[in-house]
């Protein structure tokens, strides 16, 4: 009996215990971790050192691709307050005027907790014309105060280059794909994303036609048909658009020679009908005489 009453205490203890915690817990540091190392700034002289090699500021690339190639650095003392800095490159990030997003630097090796690193890679789908990258470096380490407590730091530097880039001429449709048209006309309208000095479209697989800008396609027979539209720059790129289809649904036209043939055919002959009829007359009249 004494061990159930014993049981009881202890559980009536427990819950007590829970329910003082609890409602102190509010007062409580929400992420107290004494794991934690307080943030401070960079110490003097720990910084980024971007040394690039391509692409070079205001060079000129082709083919709308740019070689990457660079090295980035955390440079700085070896040790702060008689203890070792420790210096780490984390992530190294890239972002060009015409990316909605940055993205990652790939890395030349595996191993990426280095205070010097390397990249080589290529950046492609680059738009023609001027354009500027920004790459950015993410440093952090951690070091012992003065005062002996430990602490960490934060690092970062963005490096920005501006570069031309030649490119095929992008072409893009007015029109949506599968339009129809009620005439034995379509309208060819569409947009070259820069200037250039040769068009031409080809009509369901015939040959090139050359063509100075937006025109009208006419005298299509009814049925499904496709288009595709070339462009050539002063650099020589030639970009392709991708194929529209369209259909074209016109009524017939109403045969108007004809019907005038036959008209013409029933007035001879009503004139001949009338003529032998009044001549069918006289015969009787004289007859009757």
């Amino acid at each position: 009996m004494s061990y159930g009453v014993t049981m009881h205490k202890s559980v009536m203890l427990l819950l007590v215990l829970v329910i003082v915690t609890l409602a102190c817990s509010q007062f409580l540091p929400v992420n107290a971790n004494p794991f934690t190392l307080p943030t401070v700034p960079a110490p003097a002289g720990v910084h980024l050192i971007f040394d690039m090699e391509s692409p070079v500021e205001n060079a000129t690339y082709p083919n709308g691709a740019v070689a990457v190639i660079f090295n980035v650095t955390v440079d700085g003392p070896s040790r702060i307050n008689g203890q070792p800095l420790n210096k780490v490159l984390t992530v190294t990030t890239y972002q060009g005027d015409w990316m909605q997003e940055s993205k990652w630097c790939r890395p030349s090796s595996i191993f990426y907790t280095l205070p010097f690193y390397g990249f080589n890679f290529s950046i492609t789908g680059i738009p023609f014309g001027q354009h500027t990258v920004n790459f950015t470096g993410h440093a952090q380490g951690d070091f012992v105060l003065a005062n002996g407590s430990g602490c960490e730091y934060f690092l970062e530097k963005t490096v920005s280059l501006t570069f031309f880039v030649l490119a095929n001429p992008v072409i893009e449709f007015s029109s949506p794909q599968n339009a129809n048209s009620t005439t034995s006309s379509f309208p060819l309208n569409f947009t070259v994303d820069h200037a250039v000095t040769e068009i031409a479209y080809i009509l369901d697989g015939q040959e090139s036609i050359p063509i100075s800008g937006n025109t009208t396609l006419t005298d299509l027979p009814n049925g499904r048909h496709n288009v595709t539209v070339y462009a050539t720059d002063e650099f020589g790129y030639t970009g392709e658009s991708n194929t529209l289809f369209f259909n074209v649904n016109s009524p017939e036209s109403f045969p108007v020679v004809p019907v005038i043939a036959v008209s013409a055919v029933a007035v001879v002959v009503g004139a001949g009908l009338l003529v032998y009829f009044k001549k069918g007359k006289r015969k009787t009249a004289n007859l009757s005489k």
